[in-house]
């Protein structure tokens, strides 16, 4: 037969081309159509079912749509979120607290610029060796514990993209320091904060307080979703008291980062709106009057309160010794904090309200009020003082017990106004518990405690401020509860009945107590509820919020009997133990005190002084306690006049 020779190059080959990109040439081509091997049909070949084949490329289809889905649909937004978050990153800006003004418009608090060092695990190393050695590395040139910031990475995990404060209040040689070496660590970024700065810090410490770091222990109380992990809250006084309208709102930066964290670009913003500015009923300038008056007596452990008895504005407030709460703002050292604490004058404790102690004779005008409700006495009554009260024993004759008054020989024949202004002993021994011989019944222990109760004794004022303590009003009940199981120790005896006459024993109360009962007595019997904050205004200077009075006693003594006791008060000033207030230029009335607190030496007693003016339409009241301080007209009184003195020139009828 005839053989057909195909041209080669009309040949369609079936090789494919070399790795190399090399093409056939014709010869090749040619000497493979001459091949002496002959075809297989593909029809000849031994192929896979069909069936099967189709099974398994659904199968795999099945599967690798599946796990699309899922990384697409289920944990697409997720890993959206994670493959963003390397590239733009939300901010927090911290909004400025609002400023603390005092009455009368200077400030006491506002802020300052302050930088922190923060630490994002998210941008750390992920090895641990790397972390170590990366946290390290920054340890010492910033001045952290390297330890303890690896355990709060370890505790947030390795991907957390929440802030961890590794350091508060850089100086600014360690933020120009970070900023020209900023790529040498990694994960590790710089804030700008506003931080609180006080203007006179230890004379405001104790009614302004100090702010801190949130911690998950604030955070229960608060509204968690307006804070950011590296925020501030107060943490006492009016700073934590009212929170939430100091804190403002914070913003948000849209910002771009590499890989390492490092900011590239700002992308957008949504500016911080700074918190509301809080008006106190504080006058600076009498406050930091009677801390310069209080700053010179003989102990340095005092307290004293001013207050407008009618509406229970708080004028002044002060706890010695003061310390400077500016040390809290942008974080404390612990070498810092550790010298507060083991200060011997307890520099931290608020003692004009959470400070107890027996009130001595400031009391004398509300027994006065209650034997005169309750008809123990009259206005004309006459006890007297000869210095000595002395109660037989009701078993044995031969013993008796003797009640000294305070000046030895004793004052005379008194009435209920001179023994309010000499402050006798004698005669409220016996007003309190009655006479030895029979006739004076006397009020006794649970009429009395009644009453003091009645002066919301043993109970809190309520005053705008954390940390109030209420005070005890001993009864015969109480003690047989507290020495439970000691009969001997939990009988109550006429000499405990005595004491409380007199503002000693186990009665206690606080400085701020003494001066709502002052304030209830100078405004007719109504007690108004002491209040430190007047209001918060916004940016525009509009009224938010506006503290009004609060009524927390009335009604509680007749208006007759007041005035006895209102005339005894003025009385002190005018002929008893306070007359060196007759030297002001307003008139006022008053109340010594002198009060025995250690048992080994009775030498040793508090000094109080309380007194409000002018004495016919009274606007303010002022009480001073001085620990440890000795006689209350010698050291507390003259305080209370200087301050008065000031007051009067400066403000009254101003």
């Amino acid at each position: 037969c005839h053989l057909h020779m195909r041209n080669p190059f009309e040949i369609k080959t079936t090789f494919n081309r070399p790795k190399s990109g090399r093409i056939l040439d014709w010869q090749e081509s040619a000497l493979d159509s001459q091949s002496q091997v002959q075809d297989i049909h593909d029809d000849a070949r031994a192929g896979l079912n069909p069936f099967w084949l189709k099974l398994v490329m659904l199968c795999a289809f099945v599967v690798l749509g599946g796990r699309i889905f899922y990384l697409q649909i289920v944990q697409g937004k997720n890993f959206r979120a994670l493959s963003e978050s390397n590239r733009v990153r939300s901010q927090s800006i911290l909004a400025p607290r609002g400023l603390i003004l005092d009455s009368r418009g200077q400030t006491l608090a506002q802020n300052a610029a302050s930088f922190n060092l923060i630490a994002t695990p998210f941008d750390m190393p992920k090895n641990h060796g790397d972390l170590e050695n990366e946290v390290g590395k920054a340890a010492p040139v910033f001045g952290f514990e390297a330890g303890e910031l690896l355990k709060q990475i370890k505790s947030a995990g390795s991907n957390s993209l929440l802030s961890i404060v590794v350091k508060q209040n850089l100086s600014e040689e360690q933020a120009i320091l970070f900023e020209t070496r900023s790529s040498e660590f990694l994960g590790f970024s710089l804030q700008k904060i506003p931080v609180r700065e006080y203007l006179e810090a230890e004379i405001f410490s104790h009614v302004l307080g100090y702010t801190g770091l949130v911690s998950q222990a604030d955070l229960a109380g608060l509204d968690a979703d307006k804070y950011d992990s590296v925020d501030f809250t107060g943490k006492s006084g009016i700073e934590a008291q009212y929170e939430k309208f100091l804190h403002g709102v914070n913003g948000r930066d849209m910002v771009e980062v590499d890989s390492t964290g490092k900011l590239q670009d700002v992308l957008g913003q949504n500016p911080p709106t700074p918190g509301n500015t809080l008006r106190l009923n504080i006058d600076k300038g009498l406050q930091e009057k009677l801390y310069a008056e209080l700053d010179k007596a003989a102990s340095p452990r005092a307290a004293a309160v001013a207050m407008n008895p009618k509406t229970g504005q708080v004028l002044a407030f002060i706890s010695l010794p003061g310390f400077n709460n500016n040390l809290f703002a942008p974080g404390i050292a612990s070498a810092e904090y550790g010298k507060l604490l083991n200060d011997k004058h307890l520099p931290l404790f608020n003692r004009l309200l959470a400070g107890t102690y027996p009130p001595g004779s400031t009391v004398k005008p509300m027994v006065a009020a209650a034997g005169l409700e309750t008809g123990v006495i009259d206005q004309n009554t006459k006890i007297f003082d000869n210095g000595d009260l002395v109660v037989p024993n009701q078993f044995d004759a031969s013993l008796n017990y003797h009640f000294h008054g305070w000046k030895p020989g004793g004052l005379g024949s008194m009435d209920v106004r001179s023994a309010i202004a000499m402050s006798s002993d004698i005669f409220f021994y016996q007003v309190a518990g009655g006479s030895p011989n029979g006739s004076m019944e006397g009020l006794g222990p649970d009429r009395l405690a009644d009453f003091y109760k009645k002066f919301n004794l043993g109970s809190l004022t309520g005053i705008d401020l954390p940390g109030e303590k209420p005070g005890l009003v001993p009864t015969p009940d109480w003690k047989a509860k507290y020495f439970k199981g000691d009969e001997l120790a939990g009988k109550w005896y006429l000499g405990d009945t005595y004491h409380l006459g007199i503002g000693q024993g186990d009665l206690l109360v606080t400085p701020l107590q003494v001066a709502e009962w002052t304030a209830i007595i100078a405004n007719n019997g109504t007690g108004v509820t002491p209040q430190i904050a007047d209001k918060a205004l916004d940016e525009k200077g509009n009224v938010v919020w506006q503290n009004k009075p609060k009524v927390l006693v009335s009604n509680i003594i007749s208006p007759n009997v007041l005035k006895i006791v209102q005339e005894g008060m003025r009385q002190t000033v005018l002929s008893g133990t306070a007359k060196a207030l007759m030297a002001l230029p307003i008139t006022s009335a008053g109340k010594t005190g002198t009060s025995q607190f250690d048992g080994a030496n009775p030498n040793r007693t508090h000094a109080w002084f309380t007194a409000y003016a002018p004495y016919e339409n009274p606007e303010i009241v002022i009480t001073v306690l001085v620990e440890a301080g000795g006689e209350g007209n010698a050291v507390a009184e003259p305080v209370v006049k200087d301050a008065l003195d000031w007051w009067a020139k400066n403000r009254y009828k101003k």
